[in-house]
Formats: structure tokens, C-alpha cells, sequence
């Protein structure tokens, strides 16, 4: 009798962690948000347009980033020797567009997913000599309104409508920043452990660690239009993720290269607070390991003491 209710009770829990397990369009919305929210956190792919070559006979999906990120660093530039205290945030905008979404063989319909996101965060850095060393945490939430073009009842639960989605990044980093006759090179490694958390009931969250790898250089003056400096940023930038993460999003890797330029306008204008404030202009390529690419024109603000 005790072995029979053992094996009753053995199977009711089968069933029910059965039950648990996501389903194949579970799966594919946790790819088409999973994708959105990792690439507006990450520093380098928080703008730019995007294309994912997705395996099968689904269409390629497209993603359109806008993102204005800001930084603030108190008791003094990042750079300069001691403890400063930082906030970080950003707002910014995403479309991601699919085709033809095939899930299981089976061609679900067409989806595009608009979003509008904040992000808020901070943490501690410490300077000593030519190294700084970060500890932080962000939150970023995502407002996102679907349309969904199809006839699955349950593809239209899942893309259709207005949700939330939300990620979550503790991250540590730290930066070698010799000046060598004007120049500024710089070499970060960073870690950040990422938790993304769905809004439909039942999907649960996705989880895993991520390392990022960025070089470049600051150089000097190069030029003045309208008696303001221009300098210019050249760098090279590696992300890599741990496979549970890399499951969700389609690649497990990305490699970015680019320049930014930096015009300083604030040098003209009558604020104290603004002295710093440059026009940014960015070039930048990306591939993954697998097949998404993209590319980031565009212009930007940013503060930074030179």
C-alpha cells in the first residue's frame, strides 16, 4: 500500500514538472524578449540596427534600438584618485519585427513588438594610480505594446497587447588608463550577472552570466570647428555569455569595432554643470558568432571630462 501511494504521488509530481516546462512558442517569445532586453542593457548594442538570421524557414528578425544612456559620478571625474559614488540610467525605444515565425514546423504569423524602456541603477567606484575598479546593480524595466498578425489563439495571448518585462544587472568591472603624450588607451573586463523576468504567468525567468571585453583609445585634440575641440574614440568590444543565456538569444558571442567623435560644445556655453558636454558621432559594425549582425550611425550627448 506504501509503495502504491509512493509511486501515485512519484507520477503527480512527473506530471506537474512536465507541466512546468515551457512550451516551443514559450520559448520563442522568451528569444524575442530575452534578445530585446539583453541588447538595451548591454553598453555597445544599446543602439543600432540589428539582424538575426534565425534557423528554419522563419524569417529574419530585425531590431531597431534608441537608447540615451547617463552617468553621474559624484566627489570628482571617474578618473580621478578616491571613492565616487555613481548613478547610471537610460530611456530609450526598441522595435523588433519577425515574418513568418515558425515554431515547431509550423508557421504562427507575423510579429512586432514596440517598446519603451527605463533604466536606473549605481554603485561604487574606487581609482588608484591608472586602474579603477566598479561594483554596481541596474534595473531596467520594458513596457512593450505587441501586434501580432496570425490566427494562433495562443501566439496571440503571448505577442499581442501591452506587457512588461524587466532585467536585472549586478556587475563588476575594472579599467587600466595609462595617458600615454596625450593619448588615453584603456582596457575594461567586466562580469555581470543577468536576470530577465517575463510578464505572462507561467514563463518564468532566464539567468546566467556574462563577460564583456572593451579596448580603445581617447585621443587628443585633433581638430576645433567653430573654436570647439573634437577628439575621437577608436575601440574594440567582446561579449560572451554562459550557455543558458546564449539558449535564449540565438548566439553566444557578439564582437563590436567603431569610433565615436567627440565635439565639445560645452566649452561655449554659459553653465558650469554642462562645461563637459560633447556632441557625440558613432560608427560601429557588430557580429555574433552565429548570424546576427548590425551596424550603430548615429548621433548622441555626452558628458566627459577629457
Amino acid at each position: 500500500m506504501k509503495s502504491s501511494k509512493i509511486l501515485r504521488a512519484l507520477l503527480a509530481l512527473s506530471m506537474l514538472g512536465g507541466a512546468l516546462q515551457a512550451t516551443p512558442l514559450e520559448d520563442a517569445y522568451r528569444t524575442v524578449m530575452g534578445r530585446t532586453l539583453y541588447m538595451l542593457d548591454d553598453y555597445t548594442l544599446k543602439s543600432g540596427r540589428y539582424t538575426f538570421d534565425d534557423e528554419g524557414q522563419s524569417g529574419d528578425a530585425k531590431i531597431h534600438n534608441i537608447s540615451v544612456p547617463m552617468a553621474y559620478y559624484f566627489m570628482g571625474d571617474l578618473y580621478d584618485p578616491g571613492l565616487h559614488p555613481f548613478v547610471i540610467g537610460a530611456v530609450g525605444y526598441s522595435d523588433y519585427e519577425q515574418n513568418n515565425l515558425y515554431v515547431s514546423g509550423n508557421n504562427v504569423g507575423d510579429i512586432d513588438m514596440t517598446s519603451l524602456y527605463f533604466k536606473f541603477g549605481g554603485g561604487l567606484a574606487y581609482t588608484a594610480g591608472d586602474v579603477t575598479l566598479e561594483l554596481g546593480a541596474s534595473a531596467l524595466y520594458l513596457g512593450t505594446d505587441g501586434d501580432y498578425r496570425g490566427n494562433d489563439p495562443a501566439a496571440k495571448e503571448l505577442f499581442d497587447g501591452s506587457q512588461s518585462s524587466l532585467i536585472y544587472d549586478a556587475f563588476t568591472r575594472a579599467t587600466y588608463h595609462p595617458l600615454i603624450e596625450g593619448y588615453k588607451p584603456y582596457l575594461t573586463v567586466a562580469a555581470h550577472y543577468l536576470t530577465l523576468d517575463y510578464d505572462p504567468s507561467g514563463i518564468g525567468n532566464d539567468h546566467g552570466w556574462k563577460g564583456n571585453l572593451r579596448a580603445g583609445l581617447f585621443t587628443p585634440e585633433l581638430t576645433r570647428w567653430w573654436e570647439m575641440p573634437i577628439r575621437a574614440e577608436l575601440y574594440a568590444n567582446v561579449d560572451a555569455m554562459t550557455h543558458d543565456l546564449g539558449e535564449v538569444m540565438g548566439f553566444d558571442s557578439a564582437f563590436s569595432g567603431g569610433a565615436t567623435f567627440y565635439w565639445k560644445v560645452g566649452s561655449r556655453l554659459p553653465f558650469a554643470l554642462l562645461k563637459e558636454l560633447d556632441i557625440t558621432f558613432t560608427i560601429q559594425g557588430t557580429l555574433s558568432n552565429t548570424d546576427m549582425s548590425g551596424y550603430n550611425i548615429g548621433f548622441g550627448l555626452s558628458l566627459m571630462k577629457f
